[in-house]
């Protein structure tokens, strides 16, 4: 299971919140964009399966303009900054200017750099776990020192 998972569900304002937030993270280096539009298009087609009242994908802009107001459980802040990593990992490289898009809206998103380390950390563990079972373990030991 997903690490950071909240007890406290997203609204289909929050949804849309966080997808616009996805993309814009996907878009911040034009680098290999369609494997995380893919990732974000999942995770938005899940959560439109619940919430009919969603607009379409298409139809959302990728906008990094998020705060505590739009979030305001502390789970749901770590979440979304956890699937922020995971959808600037998701091209298999976390980019020096990913890097600081999720590190700026940790901040918009009232999370210390402390946390958003842990939370890094926590991403990473949950990533190389889905490898585990390969039987190639030199190269799941690749993976691991390219996620840092």
């Amino acid at each position: 299971m997903f690490p950071l998972i909240t007890d406290q569900p997203l609204t289909p304002t929050q949804i849309a919140a966080a997808t616009r937030l996805l993309l814009y993270i996907a878009h911040v280096d034009g680098a290999r964009t369609a494997e995380e539009v893919a990732l974000i298009r999942q995770f938005y087609d899940a959560c439109r399966s619940e919430a009919a009242d969603l607009p379409a994908f298409d139809d959302l802009d990728a906008s990094g303009d998020v705060s505590t107001a739009d979030f305001a459980d502390p789970g749901q802040r770590a979440m979304l900054l956890a699937f922020c990593q995971m959808v600037a990992y998701a091209d298999g490289e976390l980019s020096t200017r990913e890097r600081e898009a999720v590190a700026q809206t940790a901040a918009r998103l009232d999370i210390t750099d402390e946390r958003r380390d842990a939370i890094l950390a926590q991403v990473k563990d949950y990533m190389l776990a889905q490898l585990a079972g390969l039987p190639d373990a030199a190269s799941v030991a690749t993976v691991a020192r390219e996620l840092g």
